[in-house]
């Protein structure tokens, strides 16, 4: 059964009223007609089921049944704190923690990030991951929308309180010896911060900063790994972790 995005204002109508994105791909791409049943995901864990009753340049979808109601994080949750990345490679990193179940993704610029947008470019530029994350979840059957902060300064992110059941871990390649798996241990409820920086990596100030800032900087062993793969990578070694994979 297709499923389809439904903010949860709409679902207060009846019927309820898809908007013309998601009304274009149920009729343009999928074709599908007055009739079929489909599923409706708000972004917040619940799924609905319903009837297209009626097709146009808005499709209206009639009853919606809530099949499933959301629920609370099964164990720890993760949230990536990730360096700018240049080119698309954020985008595509965005798409991947969605599918891979991160809770939250804060985006920060530090001291070796590439270039610096202003306020109206850094909306469009929240809006178009937002528009990501839908489609992601929407083509890995997550039914929680991920969060995507607004991009700020190291300084800033260092300033976050994050409490004290969280482990809060970094990348930096002159680390010691202690892994992510030793790093993490004991934080199956908690939950996992992840930093990692930018292309450039971080500054020696940088991370002695987060450092003093109470976080744990964690090596990468003999692996050299750019910065979205080591994200990517880190992430599913915490899910793993954490025993959701």
């Amino acid at each position: 059964m297709r499923r389809f995005y439904i903010s949860p204002d709409a679902l207060n109508s009846d019927p309820v009223i898809l908007d013309q994105e998601e009304s274009h791909h149920l009729t343009r791409v999928l074709r599908l007609r007055e009739g079929d049943e489909v599923e409706l995901f708000d972004g917040t864990g619940a799924l609905y089921t319903g009837t297209i009753d009626k097709i146009g340049k808005q499709v209206a979808v009639s009853p919606a049944s809530l099949i499933q109601a959301p629920g609370e994080r099964q164990g720890g949750s993760i949230i990536v704190c990730q360096g700018d990345l240049k080119g698309g490679k954020m985008d595509f990193l965005v798409e991947k923690c969605t599918e891979l179940g991160v809770e939250r993704l804060i985006p920060f610029s530090a001291g070796r990030s590439q270039g610096r947008l202003d306020g109206q470019r850094l909306q469009q530029r929240w809006q178009r991951r937002m528009s990501i994350v839908k489609k992601a979840c929407k083509q890995s059957g997550r039914l929680r929308f991920m969060q995507v902060d607004m991009e700020r300064s190291f300084a800033e992110l260092l300033e976050i309180d994050f409490g004290p059941s969280h482990s809060k871990c970094f990348f930096w390649e002159k680390a010691k010896s202690l892994t992510l798996a030793e790093a993490i241990s004991g934080q199956t409820d908690g939950g996992v911060f992840l930093m990692i920086g930018p292309e450039g990596g971080f500054s020696d100030e940088e991370a002695t900063l987060a450092l003093g800032s109470g976080w744990q900087a964690v090596s990468l062993g003999d692996l050299i790994l750019r910065a979205e793969t080591a994200t990517i990578t880190a992430v599913a070694v915490i899910n793993h972790l954490l025993g959701r994979m």
